[in-house]
């Protein structure tokens, strides 16, 4: 009787040590991220700030579903902005330690740009007293081309790099850079 109690103790170490292995990898993360984005075929500079929230797969594949938002006073319109939604998959060639991760990731895109300027102005002696504004909206599907890097400085918290380009079917495209900030869920 008392092997069969030592033997169900050492199992249950064991179990407890499994099941602590497996809650402290964590596969979820989620990323807040600022930058610079240069908008349409580089006429918009935009400031751009995104969320995404990634689902590690393997050390070598992870996935990841990312929300933008980014706006402009600064380029060929008088204002302009996006919002945008992506998935996207990445490979980590040099595998994810889960300190360091270089990655490179595909993926696909919806942009739904709004653009405002000014059509015409009308003057009375020298002073504009009508002004006709446009504002024009669309929809584009298109892909994603990232570099990123990132590394985790504490058990919970990481802090990265991301470059990337975004070309649209309708011409359209969105390419920058991304200082991004990360907690493992």
């Amino acid at each position: 009787m008392k092997h069969i109690k030592n033997l169900l103790i050492v199992f249950f170490l064991i179990g407890s040590f499994q099941l602590s292995a497996q809650l402290s990898e964590k596969k979820f993360d989620l990323r807040i991220g600022a930058g610079s984005t240069l908008l349409g075929s580089g006429d918009m500079v935009t400031f751009t700030y995104e969320n995404e929230l990634n689902y590690r797969l393997t050390p070598y594949f992870t996935s990841g579903l990312s929300f933008a938002f980014g706006k402009s006073n600064y380029g060929v319109f008088e204002t302009s902005s996006y919002i945008q939604g992506n998935l996207s998959f990445f490979l980590s060639p040099f595998k994810n330690n889960c300190y360091n991760d270089f990655r490179l990731g595909l993926g696909i895109s919806v942009n739904n740009v709004t653009d405002a300027y000014v059509q015409s102005e009308y003057y009375e002696n020298g002073v504009i007293v009508d002004v006709d504004h446009v504002i024009e909206k669309r929809n584009a599907f298109g892909y994603n081309i990232i570099i990123e890097d990132s590394y985790r400085f504490s058990e919970k918290f990481l802090i990265g790099l991301k470059l990337f380009t975004q070309p649209y079917i309708n011409g359209d495209i969105n390419s920058g850079a991304l200082i991004k900030f990360g907690i493992f869920l």
